[in-house]
């Protein structure tokens, strides 16, 4: 099997990717869909595959310019880590839920606590609005009165926030098998190959809270334009970590020229993507294989 040992950064247009050769790579939240819930995931994203499957049928088009990285250089570099894509979405769903269910316990358990000791009455849990919640997380908060010790309730949050931390760890790198574009069109993320730089201080954000709600959070971070942190979560790399950059047009290769040449040291190598896929498929032909169509 002939391994693709390419990674590479795809955008929409020729200003940004001046701005990542000068910059970094800027993190943004991105739009996921699972099942009937979108959400809000913060990541830089990159591909392992092929030139000539950009723009493809059954691939998101990003856009005609990229970055290209040595593979193993560059994983290591950013610490990225592929994605995990899931076909079942209810799968998904679960995990999510999960996560966020184990979420709430930490935030709960002292509050819990003194509910119990300032009204001794009715069950804490009959107040928490959330939907759905687990009968063994009811029956957990609800166990709480005066008498448990508060050093046994801070060894229970930092068991749950260490199992959510790991759980998060798995939902931040969670993708759906398809997609649907804002064109309609479905889509097979898989074919992406997609590795990510996940940034595991920053959660992920619900479209809908547990209680039914908008979620002003959400709203205000997709308004937003990209990208959505520019001082901080920053990527950095030198020119030389590139082993080529490539645009849509023939013409703007002599503006990626002087622009590098005005802001550089350093040269590097300048295509268009239909050069690219051209140079690349001559290599696959001069070496008798091909890779399948996924």
């Amino acid at each position: 099997m002939k391994e693709i040992n390419q990674i590479i950064h795809v955008t929409k247009n020729i200003d940004t990717l001046k701005s990542i050769l000068k910059n970094g790579f800027y993190t943004s939240y991105a739009k996921e869909k699972f099942g009937d819930k979108n959400i809000l995931i913060p990541m830089i994203s990159f591909s392992n595959i092929l030139f000539r499957d950009i723009g493809e049928d059954e691939v998101v088009n990003y856009g005609n310019y990229g970055v290209v990285f040595n593979r193993d250089y560059i994983i290591e570099k950013f610490n990225l880590n592929p994605v995990f894509y899931v076909k079942n979405v209810s799968e998904l769903n679960d995990i999510f839920l999960d996560n966020f269910q184990t979420s709430i316990i930490p935030q709960t358990l002292q509050i819990a606590k003194k509910f119990y000791v300032d009204c001794k009455c009715e069950r804490f849990s009959e107040h928490i609005k959330i939907n759905p919640i687990t009968e063994e997380i009811k029956s957990l908060i609800d166990s709480l009165d005066e008498n448990v010790n508060d050093e046994f309730i801070h060894s229970l949050k930092i068991i749950f926030e260490n199992y959510y931390i790991n759980t998060l760890k798995q939902a931040l790198l969670l993708k759906p098998y398809k997609v649907v574009t804002k064109n309609e069109e479905t889509k097979i993320a898989y074919n992406e190959r997609e590795w990510r730089k996940s940034f595991f201080d920053l959660n992920f954000i619900y479209e809908i809270k547990p209680d039914g709600t908008k979620n002003e959070e959400y709203i205000q971070w997709n308004k937003k334009n990209k990208p959505h942190y520019t001082e901080k979560y920053i990527q950095s790399f030198d020119l030389s970590d590139v082993i080529s950059i490539y645009v849509n047009e023939d013409a703007e290769i002599i503006e990626m020229e002087k622009f590098i040449t005005e802001n550089f040291n350093e040269k590097i190598e300048i295509y268009t993507l239909q050069q690219l896929k051209e140079i690349e498929n001559k290599k696959i032909s001069a070496n008798n294989y091909h890779f399948s169509k996924t």
